[in-house]
């Protein structure tokens, strides 16, 4: 590791300090000194008598133990070099911070604490942990988030330095991590202090790891004129033209357009097809809500890099494992069903849930319907569906996650639940703008349920266990939900895209119990983190590759 950083400007506060005479330093040598209760290693080296922090900046480890050769001290714990006349870090990631010395007539030499105003601090250690970003070493970012908090810098500030550096580079639009990092920084409310570092940091991690590397993205010029349209971009997408359907949504945003004019063009979009398995929907409610907590004037740079996800998404409703469903689907008027009122009284008799737990893949468009028009509304389809797949995860049996030949497992069910919490927010979106109902909301819910079904997959091959016995983690919903999300945050998960299922799961489980009154989806998702999960695909992408060359299609 290499680095040319430098230490924060100075900025020196209080009074100086006498901590030796220049009788005490001999030449080339290392001294701690204490100055206003903080450590400080004094250097005499052959350009002079100098100051820095004892303390390393890599793990604290004091720097008078390390060695002196020329105007460069090594830290003997991990080699990290630091050159001690300006602070600079010449091997490692991070600078140490230098202090003020003075040297009188007499020889007396005091030193004075160098404390940089926020104004000052802020703007040097968010360059530092942009630069921490794009090497992806996680240990500045840690040490660099914590430090930016305790200067009075805002979570969202620290959260866009990572979107801001990660999305111009995804290779195929946003992904995973964009979901992860709305949650991470949505979690921060769960955390006080310096503790709110550990969703802030795991939500960058994501970012730095999956971008790093790649080099940006160039945008096209925004489009303005009577092509800068709903129907417009919608076109563009569904042609697959990229830049087209970029230009047109960079040119509503630039004429002013709010979220509240946008969220419908994404709606829209997501529900036209059953998207990459319920993504396009989670990540562009995602996208809304990451720009809620960051800012709308940053939305030129999250909106349109998610677009290239939408554009280039599999739109698995024209794939043959759905055409029964599909069928089913086109004879149902979806502005019909729209139309009808939502009863608060409704509850499922049973014909709705055992459609989505049953194995036929027609059953959930005719019990989906039927619900509607006997008062369901959108809320109480996507409840079921929240039941059903909570239900498929409490019986989960776990040996079926290391069956290589059949590729669905954990990951794959846990979609149910976060299509739906998804959809719900889509359908939200049009009822708070007083639109109400809309056919596609009536089509997104109708493609949850499908989706609901098909977490059954798994028991289509193997046996169906019992309902796990989860033990109560809390006395009340808020609590349980609130205690999943931190437990999210833990490094429970080896692989980032199974840490960002723990998140998103963890999060849409909480809100939708709080919704509900029922802890269905947080003991099935308390059961889903317990569980062993496969969590590296090598030996699994190896059978899989043998199935496919040996010319065995996989089973659905």
């Amino acid at each position: 590791m290499t680095s040319t950083e430098h230490a924060t400007p100075e900025r020196h506060s209080g009074e100086a300090t006498l901590v030796a005479t220049l009788d005490d330093l001999a030449e080339n040598s290392l001294r701690m000194v204490t100055v206003d209760g903080r450590r400080v290693c004094l250097v005499r080296s052959g350009s002079g008598i100098h100051a820095i922090d004892n303390a390393c900046p890599h793990q604290g480890y004091g720097l008078t133990q390390g060695a002196l050769d020329g105007d460069v001290v090594t830290c003997e714990w991990h080699n990290w070099k630091f050159r001690v006349t300006d602070g600079a870090c010449l091997v490692g990631e991070e600078a140490v911070q230098t202090h003020l010395v003075d040297v009188d007539d007499r020889g007396g030499v005091s030193v004075t604490i160098n404390r940089p105003a926020p104004e000052t601090l802020i703007p040097q250690l968010l360059a530092s942990l942009r630069r921490a970003i794009e090497r992806d070493y996680i240990g500045q970012v840690a040490r660099d988030v914590v430090r930016l908090l305790k200067a009075g810098a805002t979570p969202a500030e620290l959260m866009w330095e990572a979107v801001a550096y990660g999305a111009p580079r995804s290779e195929y639009g946003w992904g995973h991590t964009i979901a992860s990092a709305t949650d991470c920084l949505a979690m921060v409310a769960l955390y006080e202090g310096d503790q709110r570092a550990l969703p802030i940091v795991q939500g960058i991690a994501g970012i730095a790891e999956t971008e790093r590397g790649r080099q940006p993205r160039e945008l096209p010029d925004p489009a303005s004129g009577v092509s800068v349209s709903m129907s417009a971009f919608g076109d563009a997408v569904e042609d697959e033209r990229l830049s087209d359907a970029q230009a047109i949504l960079l040119g509503a945003i630039e004429r002013g357009d709010c979220a509240k004019q946008l969220t419908p063009w994404f709606t829209s979009i997501v529900s036209n097809h059953h998207l990459s398995y319920g993504h396009g929907a989670i990540y562009s409610q995602k996208a809304f809500e990451l720009l809620e907590m960051i800012g709308w004037e940053r939305s030129a740079t999250v909106l349109p890099h998610l677009v290239t996800t939408l554009v280039y998404g599999t739109r698995e409703d024209k794939l043959p494992y759905m055409r029964p469903f599909m069928k089913e689907l086109a004879g149902v008027d979806l502005d019909q069903l729209a139309s009808y009122e939502c009863d608060p009284s409704w509850a499922d008799d049973g014909t709705l849930l055992a459609a989505i737990l049953g194995n036929d893949r027609r059953a959930p468009v005719a019990a989906t319907v039927a619900a509607v028009r006997g008062g369901a509304g959108i809320d109480g389809v996507l409840d079921v569906v929240v039941q059903a797949v909570s239900e498929r995860m409490l019986r989960y049996d776990v040996e079926g996650e290391f069956e290589f030949e059949d590729d669905f497992g954990w990951l794959g069910i846990t979609h149910g639940l976060t299509y739906a919490h998804a959809a719900r927010w889509h359908h939200h979106q049009a009822v708070d703008a007083g639109v109400g109902t809309t056919p596609e909301a009536v089509r997104l819910a109708l493609f949850t349920t499908f989706l609901g079904q098909w977490t059954g997959r798994h028991e289509w091959h193997t046996k169906v266990g019992d309902r796990a016995e989860v033990a109560p983690i809390a006395s009340d919903l808020e609590t349980f939900g609130n205690e999943l999300q931190r437990q999210a945050q833990l490094d429970g998960t080896t692989a980032f895209i199974v840490h960002a299922h723990a998140v998103k799961t963890s999060r849409a489980a909480a809100l939708e119990a709080l919704r509900s009154g029922s802890s269905l989806p947080l003991d099935a998702t308390a059961h889903f983190m317990a569980a062993p999960k496969l969590e590296r695909f090598v030996a699994a992408t190896v059978v899989r590759s043998i199935e496919f060359l040996n010319g065995r299609t996989q089973r659905d």
